[in-house]
């Protein structure tokens, strides 16, 4: 009987063991796989005429797939009032290993969201990665896609219409 019990419970001594090497893999696998990466973007063409109080240029990195520009993987701002000669930086942190598209704009009233028309259309300054440009619309993922680990990426903000 003693043999018996000491056998049934040795895969409940084992199986916590099991367990726990098994999480220690999974983690260094996750970890090594999913490593964060910094991107600094140098932001162009800015001006700080006619900004208000709490302009500012922000920039969000998303993935690719159907509708790329719905969810951010990483965002950043700068105070326009840090611009230098129509130049600012931001740096993105936390970027997935992962390619990426960029999406840029100047929030000039500092509302935090790029303001459009009655047509729908942005009035504030805005651009993409690799300066991709859409047809009717915003350009496709892969238009502006920035390989994976791309540590600095320039981009210009066109003249507001």
């Amino acid at each position: 009987m003693t043999i018996r019990l000491f056998r049934a419970a040795r895969p409940f001594v084992l199986a916590p063991l099991a367990a726990a090497a098994m999480a220690g893999l999974i983690l260094m696998v996750g970890a090594s796989a999913a490593r964060a990466a910094d991107m600094e973007v140098e932001i162009s063409g800015v001006t700080t005429t006619g900004a208000g109080t709490g302009a500012q240029v922000l920039v969000a990195a998303f993935t690719g797939g159907e509708g790329w520009l719905r969810q951010p993987v990483a965002v950043g701002r700068a105070a326009l009032s840090s611009a230098k000669a129509g130049v600012v930086t931001v740096r993105l942190t936390g970027l997935p290993d992962a390619t990426v598209g960029l999406s840029v704009f100047q929030d000039q009233n500092g509302n935090g969201k790029l303001d459009r028309n009655a047509m729908g259309m942005p009035v504030e300054p805005y651009a993409f990665s690799r300066q991709a440009q859409g047809n009717f619309g915003p350009p496709s993922f892969e238009q502006a896609a920035l390989p994976a680990g791309t540590a600095r990426h320039a981009i210009q903000l066109p003249a507001q219409n």
